[in-house]
């Protein structure tokens, strides 16, 4: 598992665990036993989930074994030594072909974009847009605390959970 750095944040990157390896890291950890938040978000979040969950079984059928969800990459305060955070920011990365299957539509091909349907090409800039984001910090200094270009530069790693 990643160790936090000096910073209190995770070093640069996406740092890939499974699901019990980031509730172990980042609720049940000594350091946060005494969190009076950690463990409630952690629940909120398995609990948000588990509507995924409930989904693929209703549509088993239709999935053929494919998750909805294949990865949950989580950020900000709550994958960093602070205490208590607020909350937990989280982007959940849907199985393209997960989601046709259920919704009964063709998928284009990964490696082709020019057959990417105008939903395939937002998905995979707003991926790299996520990976982006995921990375920076603010700044301490600014009076306007939203994302700038000095606040670009990456920061800080976050977890890719695998489910």
């Amino acid at each position: 598992m990643p160790a936090f750095a000096v910073n209190g944040f995770l070093p640069l990157g996406r740092h890939s665990v499974s699901l019990g390896d980031a509730e172990s890291m980042l609720v049940s950890a000594p350091q946060f036993r005494d969190s009076p938040t950690r463990r409630t978000l952690w629940d909120g979040l398995i609990s948000y989930l588990d509507v995924f969950l409930a989904l693929e079984d209703t549509y088993e059928g239709l999935l053929n074994g494919i998750p909805l969800i294949h990865r949950v990459w989580l950020g900000g305060s709550f994958v960093s030594t602070k205490l208590d955070p607020r909350n937990i920011d989280t982007t959940l990365l849907i199985d393209t072909d997960a989601e046709r299957s259920v919704r009964g539509h063709r998928v284009a091909h990964v490696f082709e974009p020019e057959r990417f349907t105008p939903e395939e090409r937002t998905y995979f800039t707003e991926r790299g847009v996520w990976d982006d984001w995921w990375q920076r910090c603010r700044l301490p200094d600014q009076e306007d605390r939203s994302p700038s270009e000095r606040s670009a530069a990456p920061a800080r790693g976050y977890l890719e959970v695998r489910l």
